[in-house]
């Protein structure tokens, strides 16, 4: 693991982080005020390697989205970062992914240790502040994690379902290391198993100390293309003290986010993988997915993301409908398959199967992207065939940085 932590720095992306700090990029909307940072906007969604800072500052330049919440990171890799030691791809989540501009901004925790919880809460105020310069607006803790790492883990929506008091312990924990701050506390959870248990649930949370909640408004079990339950959300907003965002509903258009805040009376809406697909929605209903990858790309030049999984996965997202058939003899599904492999290390590399994509598709090429040489071919991207001197200096330098 550390030598995979070590690995992240010494793949340095092309264009990036070369300074050892963090490219200031202008944003393209006013500057926020955190009075109304709810209001007139979207939430962007927590989402594993999804909700980096790379992606992060590319949706607040669209300028519908203030609020952002990090990826999910793990409470005891916090404080172990925290105390010096590496081990995890939370710990540079926690060190190095967020800069001055990157706010209002949540951190988002999972856990099930009160104690633990606490500490991390604690070094996660004082980090920001110290390394990014970012006053955080919030801590989150995620009880509505349904996946597999969850279960094993005993946290997220398993931590709700099967042991709420200990959830309400971990929530006053918090709380209390905020004692002082003018940091808030939120929790994100999924329905139970009745609306009345989750009212219940709910106001245990705020009683304990939760500042606002958000609801993904589908159970534990529900497949995310299934129907979400907004009258629950409803039922939630109206019986709580505190804002409610709703996150879960079916979202393609700025029309959709206005109908869901209608429907539920919720203060704002969350969303995750519409997103992913395209972050313009709220402006642009079907944008070449080539555009939207080489926006990506040209972000991932002024705020690298922590490995290169993240950007196999947004590139995966936005090519999704053009890529994902199952025509084997397709180019299409070639270039799909070819997306996740693990040899491809560099934006560079990145960057020329973007240009594949064009060449192959017969679509415009975006001005971000031109210029990369050409021609580009599988085997190329693979091998290198288009690297220049330029490149081999720069990840020399950073095989420097690290080792000295």
């Amino acid at each position: 693991r550390r030598y995979l932590f070590v690995r992240w720095f010494v793949r340095s992306f092309v264009g990036s982080r070369r300074t050892g700090a963090h490219v200031t990029v202008p944003l393209r909307y006013p500057p926020t005020n955190v009075k109304n940072i709810m209001e007139h906007s979207v939430v962007v969604a927590p989402m594993v390697r999804g909700s980096e800072l790379t992606y992060r500052m590319l949706l607040r330049a669209q300028g519908v989205v203030k609020l952002c919440y990090t990826p999910m990171m793990r409470a005891e890799k916090i404080v172990d970062a925290y105390n010096g030691v590496l081990s995890h791809e939370d710990c540079y989540l926690f060190l190095e992914d967020s800069c001055k501009e990157d706010t209002p901004l949540i951190v988002q925790l999972c856990g099930n240790n009160p104690d633990i919880l606490h500490q991390a809460t604690r070094a996660v105020v004082q980090q920001y502040k110290k390394t990014h310069q970012n006053n955080i607006y919030g801590v989150d803790l995620n009880l509505g994690c349904p996946q597999k790492c969850a279960r094993e883990g005993s946290f997220g929506a398993y931590l709700a379902k099967k042991n709420p008091e200990l959830a309400v312990k971990c929530v006053r924990a918090m709380k209390e290391a905020l004692l002082g701050s003018n940091v808030n506390l939120s929790c994100k959870i999924r329905i139970l198993d009745t609306t009345n248990a989750t009212i219940d649930f709910a106001k245990q949370l705020q009683d304990a100390g939760c500042d606002f909640l958000t609801v993904h408004c589908r159970q534990k079990e529900d497949k995310h293309d299934s129907k979400p339950d907004l009258q629950c959300g409803r039922a939630l907003v109206a019986a709580l003290q505190i804002p409610v965002i709703i996150n879960g509903a079916v979202i393609s258009s700025q029309e959709d986010v206005d109908t869901t805040l209608k429907e539920t009376n919720a203060t704002t809406i969350m969303i995750a993988r519409p997103f992913l697909s395209n972050h313009r929605l709220l402006k642009e209903s079907n944008p070449a997915p080539a555009c939207l990858a080489a926006e990506y790309l040209e972000y991932c030049g002024y705020y690298s993301p922590p490995s290169p999984l993240y950007i196999q996965k947004h590139l995966r997202w936005i090519f999704r409908r053009e890529l994902d058939i199952k025509d084997f003899k397709n180019w299409r599904y070639h270039l799909w398959t070819f997306l996740a492999r693990p040899y491809l290390q560099s934006l560079r590399q990145f960057r020329e199967v973007v240009v594949l994509y064009i060449t192959l598709s017969g679509c415009n090429m975006p001005e971000q992207l031109r210029d990369v040489p050409t021609p580009v071919t599988f085997s190329s991207i693979r091998h290198g065939s288009n690297k220049s001197t330029e490149d081999n200096d720069e990840e020399s330098t950073a095989l420097m940085n690290i080792f000295g």
